[in-house]
């Protein structure tokens, strides 16, 4: 793949073109993780409701019917379904550790086996999190490991 970068001040915003003989499976996931890194998901905190980069999100979990966004410091509540979640965000950043918790894998610090073939992650936050065995193997692959 060849990679082309042109300056030019008169451009008012950055375009994306792409050349190509066929638009393969590659391409079509980097296609859609540029659209998806210019999403950004809404939580809302004490009333206000705020425009969140899906970068910035370490991990998206429920508790009692209620999902909540985490970032570094703060926690944001949606109204969006866990799967709905998904969806909007970036598969080649984000993936589903269990039932309930969806996982940024730009924020996993370190990950360690557990003996009956489920993960723990430690989160850049310090958190905590499980990986299933149902979603273990998936996620393995999707890190390379």
């Amino acid at each position: 793949m060849k990679l082309q970068i042109i300056y030019d001040d008169s451009v008012p915003e950055p375009e994306i073109t792409v050349v190509c003989r066929e638009l393969s499976m590659e391409l079509q996931r980097l296609i859609a993780s540029l659209q998806a890194a210019d999403r950004r998901l809404t939580g809302m905190k004490d009333g206000q409701i705020f425009l969140l980069p899906p970068e910035e999100i370490v991990y998206i979990d429920t508790a009692d019917k209620h999902i909540f966004i985490y970032t570094a410091g703060e926690v944001y509540e949606t109204q969006l379904r866990l799967y709905e979640m998904e969806k909007q965000l970036p598969p080649s950043d984000f993936f589903r550790a269990n039932k309930s918790c969806i996982v940024g894998i730009r924020h996993i610090r370190s990950l360690k086996a557990d003996i009956d073939g489920r993960l723990l992650l430690t989160m850049d936050s310090g958190d905590k999190l499980w990986v299933s065995r149902q979603y273990a193997a998936e996620f393995r692959k999707k890190i390379g490991m």
